[in-house]
């Protein structure tokens, strides 16, 4: 159909996007508002200001709801776009029509309405879909007072609602108890336990541990399966081996025909539906060379399975591979010790290998992208487990997150505090690139963890093919770069307070480049600080290291770095990251 030409001067910029080509072209004489040529003023001015934004805008026209929106909006509508272009608001939403009626009818009243995250089960995309939204419904008056219209203004926010749900199920699987008696059923049990009180997420589970013969497969903890189906070994035997075989996640369909009845009620918080989708992930343990069992976890039947999605389950079944990890370690010694009763130090050498597993269990078995290294080491005089991290977050378009931090204190509450810093850093990464932002959302989320107050991060998110780096620091010792010359700077241009010490503190952040061949060293103070000296000294001689060493590979200058700088027996527990820029 040919452009109305009166309607074209509402979108003066060109090229017209297709959408806009589409409003600009419909035949609107064949709707309740008529050829366009008899729009009102109100009408037309309306319809401009909603093409021309770029935030989620809706019309609803007229008693008969007629339906105008602008690109930002139409992702919302799913695969009912473009249809929904002319068509009646409760045709269109017919799933969350009873929802909305009465909020149309307060608006024709002449009242607006405001709803912020609100939960609405609609079917955009071919299935009940749970999503949340935040949206004003105002009304749009002619002269005269006649309440003519309807302006939505709108967003979705079901990733920050799902982000912020699955945050907390993480929280509280960093924060078990360690096992006192070393059953791996009790300490599955406990993790299960936590997820299935999130039935949302995971709608059933199911732990298979392997016996010590290495092949036969038992089911030793589980949660949310209907009682008349009987779910055993036998259940997911070829996925659980697949996943322990390839350790890697295994995605598994058409449970609903397969297993009917399998997990049903409570599955979701929007009604009851059978479970068509499970993952499957290995229990991977640090220092063992194979993992130890998988874990099947349900998958919303409303919810898509998408990559925050699929971390999110990964990340829980890191912490139940932890627990089973804990409790095998914790009954490994308990063994030891009675073999070696006779030696006074048995209780030191329980504590200190439990220690030592439990670290490295919360820093995982990491396998790092080309270009970087990683070192921790534990302070001298214990095995103690503590406080210091890193991390390197794969991030969309070829960009990484890296971070270094360090949690105030000792022991096993250090390690639970940074264990979930660590977890809740890694979701936030992936969730916004933002490092200002990211720490931002961790000073809240440090503000419900006890004993988090008061620790430091260093936050950064390298760009490889640009040749940059975007930090924030909450507190941290600063970052040295040091260029192929053997100039060196310290990153202390976006220093602020340690985690959840001022509320509503912005995080700054800046951009620094990395040229080709250029080094990166992110370190705690372990690293650098001594008794005997300024920490400025320290860290003056870290630079020197990381110059000397400008030119070997980044696992070599990690080498070189624990020869020169930790060979004198550090008193805290040291955590550092190098990378080398390409070029």
């Amino acid at each position: 159909m040919a452009l109305d030409g009166r309607l074209a001067e509402l979108v003066p910029v060109q090229p017209w996007t297709e959408l806009q080509r589409m409003t600009l072209g419909h035949d609107w004489a064949s709707t309740p508002l008529g050829p366009a040529q008899q729009w009102s003023d109100t009408l037309r001015a309306v319809v401009g200001t909603c093409l021309n934004s770029r935030f989620p805008m809706l019309l609803i026209w007229g008693p008969e709801l007629v339906m105008v929106y602008n690109d930002a909006y139409a992702p919302l509508l799913g695969a009912r776009h473009p249809y929904a272009l002319g068509r009646s608001l409760s045709d269109v939403w017919a799933d969350i029509w009873p929802t909305l009626r009465g909020m149309v009818e307060q608006v024709h009243a002449g009242a607006p309405t405001f709803s912020e995250d609100l939960l609405l089960l609609t079917s955009r995309h071919g299935f009940d879909e749970e999503t949340f939204f935040t949206f004003s419904f105002s009304p749009v008056v002619e002269p005269g007072g006649r309440v003519a219209g309807i302006l939505d203004t709108v967003v979705e926010t079901t990733q920050r609602v799902l982000a912020a749900r699955r945050m907390a199920v993480l929280q509280q699987l960093g924060s078990l108890p360690r096992s006192v008696h070393g059953s791996v059923t009790d300490a599955c049990a406990a993790a299960l336990d936590v997820l299935a009180d999130a039935r949302d997420d995971s709608p059933f589970g199911l732990v298979y541990l392997l016996e010590p013969d290495g092949h036969t497969l038992t089911m030793v903890a589980g949660y949310g399966t209907g009682p008349s189906v009987e779910v055993g070994a036998d259940a997911f035997p070829a996925q659980a081996r697949e996943a322990i075989a390839t350790r890697s996640m295994v995605i598994t369909t058409g449970l609903a025909a397969a297993m009917p009845g399998l997990t049903r009620s409570g599955a979701s918080p929007v009604g009851d539906a059978d479970v068509d989708t499970a993952v499957v992930l290995p229990l991977t343990v640090a220092g063992q060379g194979a993992p130890i069992g998988a874990i099947v976890l349900g998958a919303s039947p409303h919810l898509r399975l998408d990559e925050e999605y699929r971390v999110f389950l990964t990340l829980a079944a890191g912490q139940v591979a932890a627990a089973v990890s804990d409790a095998q370690a914790v009954l490994a010694e308990r063994r030891r010790s009675a073999e070696r009763a006779e030696f006074d130090n048995a209780r030191a050498q329980f504590f200190t290998e439990v220690a030592v597993t439990l670290q490295r269990a919360v820093l995982g078995p990491t396998v790092l992208p080309e270009g970087f290294a990683v070192h921790y080491e534990p302070a001298s005089g214990t095995l103690e487990v503590g406080g210091d991290w890193y991390d390197v977050v794969d991030l969309p378009g070829g960009r990484y997150g890296v971070v270094v931090g360090d949690v105030v204190g000792r022991g096993l509450p250090a390690a639970a505090v940074m264990g979930q810093l660590r977890s809740a850093i890694r979701a936030l990464l992936l969730e916004s690139h933002s490092p200002g932002h990211v720490l931002g959302a961790l000073d809240r989320f440090a503000e419900l963890v006890p004993g988090a107050t008061c620790s430091t991060v260093f936050c950064a998110v390298i760009d490889p093919a640009a040749g940059t780096l975007r930090y924030s620091s909450a507190g941290h010792v600063p970052a040295i770069v040091v260029d192929r010359d053997g100039s060196s700077r310290f990153l202390t241009a976006a220093g602020s307070l340690p985690l959840a010490v001022v509320d509503d503190l912005v995080r700054p952040e800046r951009d620094v480049d990395l040229a080709p061949g250029s080094t990166l060293l992110l370190y705690t103070d372990g690293l650098v600080e001594r008794r005997d000296e300024d920490l400025d000294q320290g860290m003056a001689r870290a630079a020197e290291a990381v110059c000397e060493g400008r030119a070997l590979a980044p696992s070599a200058l990690a080498d070189l770095l624990t020869d020169q700088l930790l060979a004198d027996a550090p008193d805290d527990d040291v955590a550092f990251l190098v990378y080398r820029a390409p070029g």
